[in-house]
């Protein structure tokens, strides 16, 4: 993973967030990308330039892990407070109630970069 602009000049690390979903009976992974890319991800791209969404399935195809890369942690931390977030938040609910009739929660965690010393 590579950083790019006055984040990484100024030694800011990317965060990457992971979020892992069971798949409800009936429902199928398409289902799931094509939910993430009609009404998370345009969500998302409204609330920050400085995050990238992405969706993963397990090769079983019984869940999938979403992944949001943020450009840094303190980027992710400005975006979801204020009263900005809030509303944004207020019109993201609705999509959170379709979401929970497609997946069940199972897991999250975060991850940041560690910089590798030069060869």
């Amino acid at each position: 993973m590579s950083t790019t602009g006055s984040a990484a000049a100024a030694g800011a690390l990317p965060l990457v967030a992971y979020k892992r979903w069971r798949l409800r009976a009936g429902v199928s992974v398409d289902q799931v990308a094509g939910f993430v890319g009609t009404r998370i991800v345009p969500a998302y791209r409204a609330l920050s330039g400085a995050v990238t969404l992405g969706l993963q399935a397990d090769l079983d195809g019984a869940t999938v892990l979403a992944v949001q890369r943020w450009v840094t942690r303190e980027q992710r931390d400005q975006a979801m407070h204020g009263s900005a977030f809030e509303a944004w938040w207020a019109g993201y609910e609705p999509a959170l109630v379709d979401w929970d009739e497609l997946v069940e929660f199972v897991d999250e965690w975060e991850t940041s970069e560690v910089p590798l010393p030069a060869a």
